[in-house]
């Protein structure tokens, strides 16, 4: 039987890369496929409706509290993992000096100060920033490092963040949870390797 999971697209984005990394920890690389969605609302309603089994959501995204609550005697958080998100950088078209416009998606308006651009595009994934901002939609984008080759010389380079290491909630119909935690042993806390 094959596994659907649904998640956050369109392809290309993190949350596609950790799923695939999340099924060869799972050993399920066979059994499962990947259901993007540019909407993780709709996601949720296809898991609600059998039409998929699992949703994979990123914990930094701002609404996983309306995805974890909407229909919680429903759908359930049944996992969660840790992965890296993929190389995140600024960049901004090589033809703009001062770049005015910024698109970004929501969550990762932490990584930069959003106050140095007159408007703030929100936009639902890091790759539509990446190809948007390719297509002169605005002067900056927060995306992929991906682009930045992809431009041949269009984009310049402002700020490398990289991948940044992060968590990753999985829905289902089924709840895991028995009153007991689930979770993997953190070798570093047994032998007393703190901060």
């Amino acid at each position: 039987m094959t596994l659907t999971f649904t998640t956050l697209g369109p392809e290309g984005s993190c949350h596609e890369n950790a799923l695939q990394h999340y099924f060869g920890f799972q050993g399920i690389e066979g059994d499962a496929k990947i259901d993007l969605t540019i909407d993780l609302h709709e996601g949720l309603e296809r898991v609600r409706r059998g039409e998929s089994d699992y949703l994979v959501q990123c914990s930094a995204h701002p609404e996983v509290h309306l995805l974890t609550e909407r229909y919680f005697t429903e759908v359930h958080v049944v996992d969660t993992f840790v992965y890296p998100t993929k190389e995140l950088v600024l960049l901004s078209r090589a033809d703009v000096e001062r770049p005015r416009s910024l698109g970004l998606v929501p969550a990762t308006a932490g990584y930069v100060d959003v106050s140095q651009w007159e408007e703030v595009v929100p936009v639902a994934s890091k790759p539509v920033v990446g190809a948007q901002l390719l297509a002169g939609a605005y002067d900056s984008g927060l995306t992929h490092l991906e682009y930045l080759e992809k431009s041949n010389g269009a984009l310049r380079l402002d700020r490398y963040i990289g991948a940044v290491t992060t968590t990753w909630v999985v829905y289902g119909r089924r709840p895991r949870f028995s009153g007991e935690v689930i979770g993997t042993k953190c070798r570093e806390y047994l032998l007393g390797e703190g901060a």
